[in-house]
C-alpha cells in the first residue's frame, strides 16, 4: 500500500514538535490527501515490545505518549473557531451583518459575564464586518454573530464540517468516532483511523450567553479535535466549497464528505483568511513575513485557549490526588474516594494556528496545535510558517493545479506511520 504521507513533510512536524506537547495535521483540501499528521510526545514501536516499556507508557497521564493528539485529544479551539463561526455566517447569508466592538464589552444577556476582547475595555474595534473582525480576533463580533446565528445555523454549518452537534453536554462528551469522514478502501482502515468526534452543544436548554460563547471558540464549542479544526480550514481551502473525505492511501479517487459553501463563498472566505497573514492588523502578519517574502500567500486564524488541568507528579507522570470523606448531617462517613488535584490558580495556555497555503489554490490545509504554548501567534503560527516554506522546498506549489507533487515515498523513501514519526 502507497501513502499519502510525505515522509519529509512528516519529518518536518516531527521536527517543529519535538520537546513540545501537541500536534500538527496537513491535508490537501483539493483531493483530501492526507500529507502529515504526527503527536507528540511519541514513542516507537521498537519501543513498545515489551510489555514493562508498554506499561510504563500507559501510566504517563501527564505526557500521554500513546494518544494521537491530533484524533483523539480534546482541546478548547478558541479564535480558531471564528472559522466555523465566519462559515456558519456565509452558509446563513448572513456574512455581510456589522456589529459594534465598544470599551463597555458586550452583555449576551441580563446578568451574564461581560465579554471583551483579549486586552480587556482597552481593546475597541468600533463598528466592523466580519473581515475586519476575523483579521484583529474580535471576539465581541463572534460572540454577537453566534447570538445572531442561533442553536439551529450553528447545528446547520457543525454538521456540514463533520462536527457533532447534540442537545445536551452529556451527550456531547461521549467521545463517539468519526469513521465517515475517511474515504478507505475498507471500513477496517476507517475504523482504525477514525478521530473522536468534535461535538457543539446547541439544545433547547443553550442560553443567549452560552451561544455567545460558541461564537468565539469557547463554553459549548471545547470539544475539538486537531484533525476537525484542519477539516474546517479545508472546506473553506476547496476550490468548490467542499469538504473532501481524507483520505491515507494514495491511489484512492478523491471522495465528497458535504458541499459545504459555494465556490464564490469559499473564496470570499480565503480572502478574509489572507488577513490573518497579509493584513495590515493580522495576528500572524509578523511570523509570515519570512513566507511572503518566498512569495507564498497564506491564510490562516491564531487561537489561544486556557484549560485548567491536574497537578502532575514529575516522577511519574500520574495525576495527584487527595483523599475526600463525604459525611452527612450527623457526622457519620458515607463514603471515601480520591480526588484529582486541578491546578485552578495556572491554567495551561494552549497555542493554535489554522493555515491554507497557497492562497491563489491551495495545496495544504493546517491545524497546529501547542500545549502550554501560549498565544498562539507565539508558539502555533511559527510552526505552521515553517511546514509551508518546507512545503515550497519540496515542490508543493510549483505542481500543475490538477495533481500534486511527488511525496516521499514516491521518492523511494520508507514512509513513517502517522502518529510515530521514528
Amino acid at each position: 500500500m502507497v501513502l499519502t504521507i510525505d515522509r519529509d513533510l512528516q519529518q518536518a512536524a516531527v521536527d517543529q514538535l519535538k520537546g513540545k506537547h501537541g500536534a500538527v495535521v496537513v491535508l490537501n483540501p483539493q483531493t483530501g490527501d492526507l500529507l502529515a499528521l504526527y503527536s507528540e510526545p511519541s514513542y516507537s514501536l521498537k519501543e513498545v515490545e515489551g510489555e514493562t516499556t508498554w506499561i510504563r507508557l500507559a501510566a504517563n497521564e501527564r505526557d500521554r505518549p500513546l494518544v494521537s493528539r491530533a484524533l483523539g485529544a480534546y482541546y478548547i479551539p478558541g479564535s480558531t473557531f471564528k472559522t466555523v463561526t465566519m462559515t456558519a455566517a456565509f452558509i446563513a447569508g448572513i456574512q455581510d451583518t456589522e456589529f459594534v466592538c465598544s470599551g463597555g464589552g458586550y452583555y449576551a444577556a441580563p446578568g451574564a459575564n461581560v465579554i471583551y476582547d483579549d486586552a480587556g475595555p482597552g481593546e475597541v474595534h468600533g463598528r466592523i464586518g466580519i473581515d475586519v473582525a476575523y483579521e484583529v480576533s474580535c471576539n465581541q463580533y463572534f460572540a454577537q454573530m453566534g447570538v445572531k446565528l442561533g442553536p439551529e445555523r450553528l447545528k446547520q454549518a457543525a454538521q456540514q464540517l463533520g462536527i457533532g452537534a447534540y442537545d445536551t453536554p452529556a451527550e456531547a462528551l461521549r467521545g463517539r468516532k468519526e469513521p465517515e469522514l475517511w474515504n478507505a478502501s475498507t471500513e477496517a482502515v476507517k475504523r482504525a483511523l477514525a478521530p473522536r468526534e468534535a461535538t457543539i452543544v446547541t439544545g433547547k436548554q443553550v442560553t443567549r450567553y452560552d451561544l455567545a460563547l460558541i461564537g468565539y471558540g469557547q463554553g459549548y464549542a471545547g470539544q475539538m479535535t486537531p484533525f476537525q479544526m484542519a477539516l474546517a480550514a479545508a472546506a473553506i481551502a476547496n476550490m468548490e466549497g467542499k469538504l473532501m473525505k481524507a483520505k491515507i492511501e494514495l491511489n484512492r479517487q478523491p471522495e465528497i464528505f458535504k458541499q459545504v459553501v459555494s465556490p464564490q463563498a469559499a473564496q470570499k472566505m480565503r480572502e478574509i483568511m489572507g488577513r490573518v497573514t497579509g493584513g495590515s492588523s493580522g495576528t500572524a502578519r509578523g511570523v509570515f513575513a519570512p513566507v511572503k517574502a518566498a512569495g507564498i500567500n497564506t491564510g490562516g486564524k491564531t487561537g489561544t485557549a486556557q484549560k485548567v488541568v491536574p497537578v502532575y507528579d514529575s516522577r511519574t507522570g500520574a495525576p495527584k490526588t487527595r483523599r475526600r470523606i463525604e459525611k452527612d448531617n450527623r457526622g457519620n462517613i458515607i463514603r471515601e474516594y480520591e480526588e484529582t488535584i486541578m491546578d485552578e490558580q495556572n491554567p495551561r495556555i494552549d497555542g493554535w494556528f489554522l493555515c491554507i497555503a497557497p492562497l491563489e489554490r491551495p495545496q495544504l490545509a493546517m491545524a497546529v496545535i501547542v500545549e502550554g504554548g501560549g498565544y498562539g501567534s507565539r508558539s502555533a503560527a511559527p510552526i505552521a510558517a515553517a511546514l509551508v516554506l518546507k512545503a515550497k522546498e519540496l515542490g508543493y506549489f510549483n505542481a500543475p493545479t490538477n495533481q500534486r507533487p511527488p511525496t516521499g515515498n514516491q521518492r523511494g523513501r520508507k514512509g513513517i506511520a502517522p502518529g510515530t514519526g521514528r
